[in-house]
């Protein structure tokens, strides 16, 4: 499907075509470069902020990298938190409670190029100081939720 915008200058397509299409780009060994939507990553990545992919080989991923990877018929962009009974923890960095489960079959790419979207800067999202960033964010969770709580 596909329809476009208010402003008659883009286009919106469904989910599963414009992933379908990142799959094929990927498997023909290009870098995708695609846009988040949402907030499920916040606070590191924001809505329209926008990330470089590279296709999922099957090599050895590190704790802390952001992972494109299809999850229960949907996709999901999230950070790759721990193993778990062999498969892979995915969570969203804004995300207090949910995890998604999948296994290295699930994974289409791992995010590289973090660009936001209000500047012309870079960010190498897969370097030591951002993943350990990524997985301290996650591991005080039920600190920010206590907080989250208060506030209300």
């Amino acid at each position: 499907m596909t329809e476009h915008s208010e402003d008659n200058k883009t286009r919106i397509i469904s989910n599963d075509l414009y992933f379908t299409e990142v799959q094929r780009m990927l498997d023909e060994g290009k870098e995708v470069r695609i846009r988040i939507k949402g907030g499920s990553m916040r606070p590191f990545i924001q809505d329209g902020d926008s990330v470089l992919l590279l296709a999922y080989r099957g090599e050895a991923l590190q704790l802390g990298a952001n992972l494109l990877a299809k999850h229960q018929g949907k996709y999901v962009f999230h950070r790759y938190v721990k193993k778990k009974n062999g498969e892979i923890v995915l969570a969203g960095d804004g995300n207090l409670v949910l995890c998604e489960y999948v296994t290295t079959k699930d994974i289409l790419a791992v995010a590289h190029i973090h660009y936001p979207k209000d500047t012309s800067r870079s960010i190498n999202i897969n370097s030591l100081w951002n993943r350990i960033c990524g997985l301290g964010w996650y591991h005080i969770r039920l600190f920010r939720r206590i907080m989250a709580k208060l506030r209300n």
